[in-house]
């Protein structure tokens, strides 16, 4: 019998922490039961499907907004009807809930993993954070070197062990298929060039500055955007503007992942903040080098070797790594580094370790 792992996200809502929840759960699935208790419902469709394939193993709390002390007892019972061999929380919502649920449930194990640390800088959430922290005791974790450096400058008393997000290289793969085959499929122009990015339309994304940056780049490329949100319309009126909706293309919630990178001659996050982003990693994963802005632990997500680091919001530095990244012949594979030091088995392999009290030294 398989044993169980419970990890608590706030929503399951297109983003970082959600997708790590719901990769974790579907590369760890074969060794073990990987529930996901989610204390929002998501109205997102390209979301629901996926965890309506996990069936039984989503719990949906419909939590409502504000303090509401009824969701620790549902969760202790959800708790002690699957009996995990620990409890996995993200963020500040699901360590309070979560965590006193497990805490009153008698769970040895209980994780906290942080994906940023921007909410700290506030002095009551970083209260209320340091107050959760020493009534639930969880193994600390931080997703990237930058986030626990953060970490410590705020919650000084906590010294985090850093584990590292990983994608699953076994689902993100490169393609045999020619890309001017793939793009022609998909109902492209297949004689551009393609800089790719996967974002929420939403402003700390700064999709601004690289449209901005695409225009200043050669007629041969275009840019495709996966993903929605708040800025859509304001973004679609900008390149139309600009004219330059023969090159610049919106393409919305892509629930195959893998075949918008093969898509791709560059990936880019020209992000304003980030944790440590999984998108440039299933790029890479697929073989296709990223461009990135230098913000949080975006750094950490890269292949020095075949990767561009720039600063963020200027879109004339950006248009130049990015005609740099179009114009470079690989000489090495981005997808290397990825196997080597961002698969998600690893991953998942270092958290378990994590909740074995007499193992955790090995990390």
């Amino acid at each position: 019998m398989k044993a169980s792992i419970v990890h608590i996200v706030q929503h399951l809502k297109p983003g970082g922490i959600e997708s790590f929840a719901l990769e974790f759960q579907r590369a760890a699935s074969a060794y073990y039961n990987v529930h996901i208790i989610s204390l929002e419902r998501s109205n997102c469709q390209s979301v629901k499907g996926k965890y309506h394939e996990a069936g039984q193993f989503v719990h949906i709390l419909n939590k409502a907004p504000g303090w509401q002390p009824s969701i620790i007892l549902k969760i202790k019972e959800l708790l002690k009807s699957i009996d995990p061999m620990y409890v996995h929380t993200h963020h500040i919502g699901p360590l309070i809930y979560g965590g006193l649920a497990a805490r009153l449930s008698g769970i040895d194990c209980v994780i906290h993993t942080e994906h940023d640390a921007w909410h700290l800088m506030q002095t009551k959430r970083r209260l209320l954070q340091d107050c959760f922290l020493k009534v639930v005791r969880p193994v600390f974790v931080a997703d990237a070197d930058f986030v626990a450096k953060q970490i410590k400058t705020t919650l000084p008393d906590v010294n985090p062990y850093v584990i590292a997000n990983g994608v699953d290289t076994e689902h993100f793969t490169p393609t045999p298929i020619a890309k001017h085959v793939l793009r022609e499929q998909a109902g492209l122009p297949k004689e551009l060039k393609f800089v790719g990015c996967a974002a929420r339309l939403e402003p700390v994304k700064s999709h601004d500055t690289l449209i901005d940056a695409v225009a200043k780049l050669p007629e041969s490329v275009g840019l495709l955007l996966a993903g929605d949100g708040s800025l859509k319309e304001y973004l679609l009126r900008k390149v139309k503007k600009m004219g330059l909706l023969h090159r610049i293309f919106f393409l919305g919630h892509i629930e195959d992942m893998r075949s918008f990178y093969q898509l791709l001659d560059v990936f880019c996050l020209s992000s304003s903040n980030e944790g440590l982003p999984l998108a440039p990693m299933e790029a890479q994963a697929c073989n296709i080098p990223v461009v990135i802005t230098d913000v949080g632990g975006s750094k950490e997500a890269i292949c020095n070797s075949t990767g561009h680091v720039v600063a963020p919001n200027d879109s004339i530095q950006l248009s130049k790594a990015l005609f740099n990244c179009l114009n470079k012949q690989l000489v090495k594979s981005p997808r290397e580094f990825v196997e080597r030091e961002r698969s998600i088995k690893t991953m998942i392999t270092q958290y378990i370790t994590l909740s074995q009290p007499s193992l955790r030294g090995k990390l």
